[in-house]
């Protein structure tokens, strides 16, 4: 019976663990820390997704609708899910990371589901003009495409995204939108032509959630209560119901090694400390993109020196409208992601910026200015509701800061320290600058206005979209990876996250580090038969 083990249960574990599914022969572990939300918080959600929202019991509801939370550093503050930071909570995995200057500390989740219980949920491939640039096409990832996105299940509507970014053909509609996003996309669909001139696009937005079951009750920003938005959490709870995975939780790995014809993942007991030695046909690493950056930088011995990562850089840009919408406060509507803008700064699909455009929720409240939070200021923050709009932005790898880190030995059955900050770049990027000029030229056309003092990029490591350390390359040279992820040291670990990934585009990221793991696996699987 052939073997394999899982090192992680984020979206890249959970797109190894479809395709290695497929094999009713092979046994499949995954190892996990496995952090998991809080039992009085489960059982709150519960309580909501089950019962009419008129009779809401108002402490569950407020136990679950917690709202993010500013940290000491960075312009966007730490999401909350359920009212619960256990996405984020050290649990042992960060033990040892030092971020530097301002740069983001949190960089490796040990929820069950990783990161994808916080994330926004937005869901595109990469462009054509992105895996032309890649060892392999966008042709050979396409039928991974479609089993991330039918695993997830897709909402969004056709619209002038489609050019560069597809819909399946099994999309489901969005909720009704927010009247400033319908109000902005007439504008824009009746302007196409001269907006596009500025090299601008916009559409709906395309999220992976099931939108059937929306009640536009708000919370999509706090923790949705039925669960509509995807986690990788649920195809592994599908999985393992269906027994086609052993999942074992509260452990840590700490070095990864081949033996012949057998790898092996040495990992430490969060209870107690103790180490165990696993071995398998085949490992697949999927720690997220710093996770294993430092799990294997620890295994080679690579320390002392630093190593990049290119990290897609995320600014947050709110915007204001001369024209007012009803106050948005007495609105229903669901809260993620509603439109996207798109720049193709050079014009062939290539050097794309991206930004998610969000409605109304009351985190936008708490981040007005003091003095306008002021009940005698009420008339005034009202007003400026009604006109604000805040953008999610997003550039590419190539024209952001990279991320720098550096592994340092902390001792044997221990992953090794690790030191993240940025490569001393500062200021504003010029593919932003570019993007903000476009803007201020349709702002008009649009009715959607910067408001430029309070555009700011976010520190090192925010954005969560980071990769690169190992890259597919044709070869296995240095430290780049086959387009199995496999360096030149090992035959049978295969790196499957976005450690592997070229570059990393402005566009969404989440599908393809799923899809891509999943071919790996896939092609890996023919390499055992």
């Amino acid at each position: 019976m052939p073997t394999a083990l899982i090192v992680g249960s984020g979206p890249a574990g959970a797109g190894v663990a479809l395709a290695l599914a497929r094999d009713p022969n092979m046994k499949i572990t995954v190892l996990d820390v496995g952090t998991r939300l809080e039992r009085d918080r489960r059982d709150a959600r519960s309580s909501l997704a089950t019962s009419d929202e008129s009779t809401w019991d108002p402490a569950d509801l407020g136990l679950i609708s917690s709202h993010a939370v500013r940290g000491p550093n960075g312009a966007l503050p730490e999401k909350r899910t359920y009212g619960s930071d256990y996405p984020f909570r050290n649990v042992s995995q960060l033990d040892g990371i030092q971020p530097l200057d301002d740069a983001n500390g949190s960089v490796v989740s040990g929820a069950y589901g990783g990161f994808s219980n916080v994330w926004g949920a937005q869901i595109m491939p990469f462009s054509e003009a992105t895996f032309d640039r890649w060892p392999f096409s966008r042709a050979e990832m396409e039928p991974h495409y479609r089993v991330a996105t039918d695993e997830m299940a897709i909402t969004g509507d056709r619209d002038d995204l489609d050019t560069l970014f597809p819909l399946p053909s099994n999309a489901l509609p969005l909720p009704p939108l927010a009247e400033r996003t319908r109000m902005v996309l007439e504008r824009y669909e009746a302007n196409v032509a001269s907006v596009q001139s500025r090299g601008i696009t916009l559409g709906r937005a395309r999220l992976a959630m099931r939108s059937s079951g929306c009640t536009r009750c708000g919370l999509c920003m706090t923790g949705c209560p039925y669960e509509l938005i995807y986690s990788a959490s649920q195809t592994f709870d599908r999985l393992r119901s269906e027994g086609r995975v052993d999942y074992r939780d509260d452990l840590l790995a700490v070095r990864l090694s081949e033996d012949g014809s057998s790898a092996a993942v040495e990992v430490a007991h969060l209870a107690g400390g103790a180490t165990e030695r696993l071995t398998a046909d085949k490992v697949f690493v999927a720690c997220g993109g710093i996770g294993s950056t430092r799990l294997v930088l620890g295994s080679l011995g690579h320390l002392n020196r630093p190593v990049q990562l290119g990290e897609s850089v995320q600014f947050v840009m709110p915007t204001v409208s001369a024209r007012p919408t009803e106050d948005p406060r007495n609105q229903r509507d669901f809260t993620l992601n509603q439109f996207n803008l798109v720049y193709d700064h050079s014009g062939d699909g290539y050097d794309l910026c991206q930004i998610h455009f969000y409605p109304y929720n009351p985190v936008f409240e708490g981040s007005l200015p003091r003095v306008l939070q002021h009940r005698v200021a009420g008339g005034l923050s009202t007003a400026i509701l009604r006109r604000i709009t805040v953008g999610l932005g997003y550039l590419p790898s190539w024209a952001s800061p990279s991320v720098t880190v550096t592994a340092r030995d902390a001792g044997a059955g221990r992953l090794p320290d690790l030191t993240v900050g940025r490569d001393g770049s500062s200021g504003t990027p010029p593919m932003l600058r570019s993007l903000l000029a476009s803007l201020l030229k349709v702002a008009p056309t649009l009715d959607l206005w910067p408001v430029l003092p309070m555009t700011t990029v976010s520190p090192a490591a925010k954005s969560y979209h980071f990769g690169g350390s190992f890259p597919h390359g044709r070869e296995r040279v240095g430290m780049g990876t086959d387009r199995l992820g496999r360096l030149d040291r090992w035959d049978n670990v295969h790196l499957v996250d976005a450690a592997v990934f070229p570059s990393v585009p402005a566009t969404t990221f989440t599908l393809t580090v799923m899809a891509n793991a999943h071919r790996i696996a896939t092609e890996a699987m023919d390499t055992m038969r």
